[in-house]
C-alpha cells in the first residue's frame, strides 16, 4: 500500500510518496511554506512527487509544526477561558503562578462561581441564566473558548458540559472542554492545555482546509491522518477537536522518521527547522516519553507525548543586535534574501539604507509584510487598521511604515498583530548567512550582502566577519541547549536545582574549552568566580558518572572542563547539515546525517501508527473513617458500588469500551489491539495500606484503518 506524508514546518513544506509495506520511500518534494496560503506550500511540494504514483496512494499522513511554532512565538487565535469556580482575587495574588503557565494576560479569564457536589458540603450551580444574558459581554471578541472547572472528577466535569450547552446556544465559536482533553490533576495545567487548544483550533482548521482544498483541485480522495505528541496518528475529525494533541507533531514525527532513516539504537534526534531546534531521545530504538505534561515556549500543558526539548533556534531567527554586539533571537522572521526574491522593491530599499551608514538603536533595516487581511474586522484598534492597510501593497521598511504612521520607529506597536499571525517581520537570519557562505545556493546574496552593511556603525565587528560570527553563534546555542538537555536527562533531579546563570556559565566555559580543543588552541583557563566554583565542581564530578550511563559527561580535564556524550546526533531538517557536524565534534561525538534527513518528518507521519490511551478512575469514598463504597463517572453521571470488585469489574469494562471507541474516532479498525493495567493508589505498599482509587489504563493499537 502506497501512502503520502506531509510535514508543513514554519518555513518548508515536505512531502514523501512511500510503501508502507516494504519501507520504502519512493518519491520526496520540498516547497516553501506561505504563512498566509498554507496550499501553496502543500501543493508545491506534493506537485515535486511521482505524478504516477500520487493517485494510487491510500492514505495521507500530516505533521506540522504550526502548534509548537505557535507556542513559541505566543501566536494563535484569540481565545477566553471559563474558568467555573475559581476566585478572581486569589487569581490576582497568584499571577506569578499563573504566568509560569503561560498565562500573562488575565483579561483573558472569564470567572463565574460555582461549587461542586461530592467536595462541598453546601453545593451549588452556577447562575446558568446570568451567564447566558452576558455571552456577548464576555465573548464578542474571541474566536474560540475554552471551560475548565474546579474539581471536575467530583462530578464528572457537570459543570463544564452545562456552559458548553450555554455557549453553544449563543456563540458560534469552538468550545473546548478540559474533561474531555485531560485528566490532569494540576489545575493550572488543565487550563494552559484548554486555552491553548481553545487558540489552536481555527489554525489546524485552516491547515486541514488547506490540505483538502490542494487535494480536491488534484482529484484526490482518500482518508488524513494527523501525528499526534506522541508520534501516533488520528484522524482529521479527532485533530479538529482536539488540536492540543499535536502541539508537538512536527518534532513527535520527526523522531520517528529519523529514527526510521538511521539504524541507530541509541542517539539524540535534532531537528533543526525555520523556527525551532527539537531535540529528542531515543534508547533502544524506543523515544523517550515525557514524565509529565508538555511544557513549551511560555506554557506548561498537560499534554502527554514523546519527550521532546524545543528552543528558538531556526534557519529563520532572527539576527540581531543590543549594545553593539550580534545575537539570535527566538522570533522568526523571514530571510531578507526570501523576501527580496519575492519583491524586487526590497533591495533597493536596502541599498538606500546602507548607503546612509546610519548609526539606529533599533532594527531599521526590518521589513514589515502583511499576512492576514483585518480590513473591517473588529477588535482591532484604528491604528492596527491602518498599520495593516499601509501594508496592503507590499512590505514596508521599517522607517518607511514610521513616516507613514508618523511615529518614531521605537514606538511601532506591533506585537499583538505578530503573535495573532495578521504581521510578520523581515530581516537578517542564519539563512541569510548561510546564503552569503554559499551553504545554501537558492536565494541571491545580493539582498543578504546589503542588508548586512546596514549594520556597519551599529556591531562592534568588521561587517565582513558577521556571517562567520553568526554561525559560532548558532553553534554555541545549540551546544548549550544540547549540553543542559543531556544532563538533565541524566540527573532529572539535580536539574531543577542547578539552573539558570550558574549553569549558564558552566555550559559556556565547557563550549569554549572544547571550542579551543577542537581547534587545536587548548589552553588552561582558571575556575569561575567564587559561588559557582563549588557546583562546577560537583557537575564535572556528576558528569563523569554520566558517561557510564552515556547520557552525557563533563569530564576534568587539565585545561578546564568539557562536555561529551557517547549518543550519535541525528540531524534531520533543512539546515541541520550545516551546524550539526561541528556540534557533534565539540561534544566528542559523531553526526548523522541521513540521505532523506530534509524530509524526515514527512517520513515519520506516514510510517506512525494509532496508539490511543485511557483512564478511568475507581474512587474509595469515605465517610467517618469508614469506606461506604467506590465511585466510578461514565459520561459525567456516578456509580456508586457497595464492593471494589465490582467496582473493578465495571471500569475495566468502561474502560475497554471508552478506548475503542476513542480508537475508532482516531482512526483504528472497529477491534484494535486492547491492554489493561490496573494500579492501586494506597497510603502505604502492600496489602495493609489504605485503599484511595485504582486507575485503570487501557492502551490500544492499530493501524490506521483505510475504507
Amino acid at each position: 500500500m502506497l501512502g503520502i506524508g506531509i510535514d508543513t514546518g514554519g518555513t518548508y513544506t515536505d512531502a514523501v510518496i512511500y510503501d508502507i509495506d516494504t519501507k520504502e520511500i519512493l518519491g520526496s518534494g520540498k516547497a516553501l511554506t506561505t504563512k498566509g496560503e498554507l496550499e501553496v506550500g502543500i501543493a508545491g511540494a506534493l506537485d515535486k512527487l511521482p505524478r504516477e504514483l500520487v493517485p494510487k496512494a491510500e492514505l495521507l499522513a500530516l505533521s506540522t509544526t504550526l502548534a509548537t511554532n505557535a507556542c513559541v512565538e505566543n501566536k494563535g487565535s484569540r481565545a477566553k477561558l471559563l474558568m467555573i469556580g475559581f476566585d478572581m482575587a486569589m487569581i490576582a495574588r497568584l499571577k506569578e503562578i499563573y504566568a509560569s503557565y503561560g498565562f500573562r494576560d488575565r483579561s483573558q479569564f472569564v470567572v463565574i462561581d460555582g461549587k461542586v457536589e461530592n467536595i462541598f458540603s453546601h453545593p451549588y450551580d452556577p447562575d446558568w441564566e446570568d451567564l447566558e444574558k452576558r455571552l456577548e459581554e464576555y465573548f464578542s471578541d474571541c474566536d474560540a473558548v475554552g471551560i475548565v472547572q474546579k474539581h471536575p472528577r467530583a462530578n464528572g466535569g457537570r459543570f463544564e458540559k452545562k456552559a458548553k450547552k450555554v455557549l453553544e446556544k449563543g456563540l458560534t465559536v469552538p468550545v473546548t472542554l478540559a474533561y474531555d482533553i485531560s485528566d490532569e490533576v494540576d489545575i493550572l495545567k488543565c487550563c494552559a492545555g484548554t486555552m491553548l487548544n481553545a487558540r489552536l483550533i481555527p489554525l489546524l482548521a485552516e491547515f486541514i482546509a488547506a490540505v483538502r482544498h490542494v487535494m480536491c483541485d488534484r482529484g484526490l480522495h482518500m482518508p488524513i491522518a494527523i501525528v499526534r505528541s506522541d508520534g501516533s496518528l488520528m484522524s482529521e475529525e479527532m485533530a479538529r477537536e482536539c488540536p492540543v494533541e499535536t502541539l508537538l507533531s512536527g518534532p513527535a514525527a520527526s523522531v520517528v522518521g529519523g529514527g526510521a532513516l538511521a539504524d541507530e539504537a541509541s542517539a539524540v534526534i535534532v531537528d533543526m527547522g525555520g523556527t525551532t531546534t527539537d531535540v529528542a531521545i531515543m534508547r533502544e530504538k524506543e523515544p523517550v516519553m515525557a514524565s509529565s505534561g508538555i511544557a513549551i515556549g511560555q506554557w506548561k500543558t498537560m499534554v502527554k507525548g514523546l519527550y521532546v526539548d524545543t528552543f528558538g533556534l531556526g534557519g529563520d531567527s532572527a539576527v540581531r543586535f543590543k549594545n553593539g554586539e550580534l545575537y539570535v533571537d527566538t522570533v522568526r522572521v523571514i530571510p531578507v534574501s526570501l523576501l527580496a526574491a519575492e519583491y524586487p522593491t526590497v533591495l533597493g530599499k536596502l541599498r538606500d539604507l546602507a548607503g546612509q551608514e546610519r548609526f539606529h538603536g533599533c532594527w531599521i533595516h526590518e521589513f514589515y509584510v502583511l499576512l492576514k487581511d483585518i480590513s473591517g474586522k473588529g477588535g482591532y484598534t484604528e491604528e492596527e487598521q491602518k498599520f495593516c492597510g499601509a501594508l496592503k501593497d507590499g512590505p514596508l521598511i521599517t522607517m518607511e511604515l514610521a513616516d507613514l504612521m508618523d511615529k518614531d520607529p521605537h514606538f511601532l506597536r506591533t506585537e499583538r498583530l505578530e503573535e495573532e499571525g495578521v504581521i510578520i517581520k523581515s530581516g537578517l537570519t542564519p539563512t541569510d548567512m548561510m546564503v552569503l557562505k554559499g551553504d545554501f545556493t537558492i536565494y541571491d546574496p545580493e539582498a543578504a550582502r546589503t542588508a548586512v552593511q546596514c549594520l556597519k556603525r551599529n556591531v562592534s565587528i568588521p561587517v565582513e566577519q558577521i556571517p562567520d560570527v553568526v554561525y559560532d553563534l548558532v553553534i554555541r546555542k545549540m551546544y548549550m541547549n544540547l549540553g543542559r538537555i543531556l544532563l538533565g536527562q541524566r540527573y532529572p533531579k539535580q536539574a531543577g536545582e542547578f539552573a539558570g546563570a550558574e549553569r549558564e556559565m558552566l555550559l559556556g566555559w565547557c563550549y569554549e574549552q572544547a571550542k579551543a580543543r577542537v581547534d587545536g588552541l587548548c589552553r588552561t583557563r582558571t575556575a569561575g568566580p567564587s559561588g559557582a566554583q563549588g557546583k562546577a565542581d560537583a557537575a564535572e564530578t556528576a558528569g563523569k558518572d554520566a558517561a557510564d550511563g552515556g547520557a552525557g559527561s563533563c569530564m576534568g580535564e587539565e585545561c578546564g572542563l568539557a562536555l561529551t556524550t557517547s549518543l550519535p546526533l541525528i540531524g534531520v531538517g533543512a539546515p541541520v547539515h550545516v551546524f550539526l557536524p561541528r556540534v557533534a565534534k565539540l561534544l566528542g561525538t559523531r553526526a548523522i546525517i541521513p540521505k532523506y534527513a530534509g524530509v524526515a518528518n514527512a517520513l515519520g507521519a506516514i510510517s506512525g501508527r494509532i496508539v490511543t490511551r485511557v483512564l478511568v478512575r475507581v474512587k474509595a469514598e469515605y465517610r467517618d473513617g469508614y469506606c461506604y463504597g467506590y465511585t466510578v463517572y461514565e459520561d459525567g453521571e456516578r456509580r456508586l458500588f457497595e464492593e471494589y470488585e465490582e467496582a473493578e469489574a465495571f471500569a475495566r469494562g468502561l474502560a475497554r469500551r471508552l478506548v475503542c471507541a476513542k480508537a475508532a474516532r482516531q482512526g483504528t479498525s472497529s477491534r484494535p489491539n486492547v491492554a489493561l493495567t490496573v494500579e492501586k493508589i494506597k497510603s502505604s505498599p502492600g496489602d495493609a495500606g489504605v485503599l484511595f482509587e485504582t486507575l485503570v489504563s487501557a492502551v490500544a493499537t492499530d493501524k490506521f484503518h483505510i475504507g
